[in-house]
């Protein structure tokens, strides 16, 4: 028998097996639960693979009807499922990739080309990476994680980033022991803020505040403070800080910029309970 002929059978079976893991894989999984090493992707990619090579190397041989139109069509499937799933799920839409471990903590990067990118945080589970639903939706993506801790005791997750996208977060994991650790919380907010200065090009950052949970994110030279009322801090123009917020009805006011004083954590907070609410600033044109 014709050595081509046997490796294209050898071929059109192990497609079949592959296709056959990955619909295990979508039945055994749910939108909380991911793959270690994105196990579906590259199984479901290795058998578009083999439906892309099974036909031409056939090209030439003896074989039976069915099997002939059969790797026909199973190349013409394969061409048309294997652009959207490297191209557009891979790249453009969404994509998992990797960034941290500790211990059985994971820290994985999901979004793409047009898609929010988000750093999540997972549980390994044997072959599996259980999303803990934790998340910072405001980061560099192209950012090197150079820490990243998960502190049970305090429960806390935390970390950062380097070049070119200045990245730090400090977000509760046990709500109970966030707030209980209040002190050691803040004290680690502030000493990752010293480490990782932000307000600059490129730069990220997320804190909550384990007191009351408000969150602070920062976005390159702008900044959202929300507790009960989300507050946008513009720092971009240099000799003013503008603030807009909505309290029954919306409200733009301006600061000069020594006013305001440094903008760490615990400063912007305190600038936002101190004078935004008392309305110090004077009223901001458009």
């Amino acid at each position: 028998m014709d050595r081509r002929y046997k490796m294209v059978q050898y071929m059109v079976w192990a497609q079949l097996v592959l296709l056959a893991i990955v619909a295990a894989f979508v039945c055994l999984t749910g939108e909380d639960v991911v793959w270690r090493w994105d196990l579906p992707f590259w199984f479901l990619s290795a058998g578009l693979l083999l439906g892309l090579l099974a036909w031409p190397i056939s090209r030439g041989t003896e074989k039976p009807m069915v099997l002939k139109w059969w790797l026909r069509i199973d190349f013409l499937f394969s061409l048309a499922v294997a652009l959207p799933v490297w191209f557009l799920t891979g790249l453009v839409f969404s994509s998992r990739r990797l960034c941290a471990t500790y211990g059985d903590y994971v820290l994985y990067r999901q979004g793409g080309f047009m898609a929010k990118p988000c750093l999540h945080l997972g549980k390994k589970e044997g072959l599996l990476i259980r999303d803990l639903k934790h998340s910072v939706d405001k980061f560099g993506f192209d950012t090197d994680i150079e820490c990243f801790r998960v502190d049970t005791m305090k429960g806390c997750w935390y970390g950062l980033g380097g070049r070119p996208s200045p990245t730090v977060w400090v977000c509760p994991l046990d709500s109970i022991r966030y707030q209980r650790h209040a002190y050691e919380v803040m004290n680690l907010i502030d000493s990752l803020w010293q480490v990782q200065p932000l307000l600059t090009d490129k730069s990220y950052g997320t804190f909550v505040f384990p007191d009351d949970f408000s969150t602070l994110r920062y976005t390159c030279e702008f900044v959202d403070y929300t507790d009960s009322t989300t507050f946008f801090i513009d720092y971009s123009s240099g000799d003013s800080v503008t603030v807009e917020y909505f309290d029954t009805v919306h409200k733009r006011l301006s600061f000069p910029r020594d006013s305001v004083g440094m903008h760490g954590p615990r400063e912007i907070r305190e600038f936002v309970n101190s004078k935004i609410r008392n309305g110090q600033g004077v009223k901001a044109g458009r």
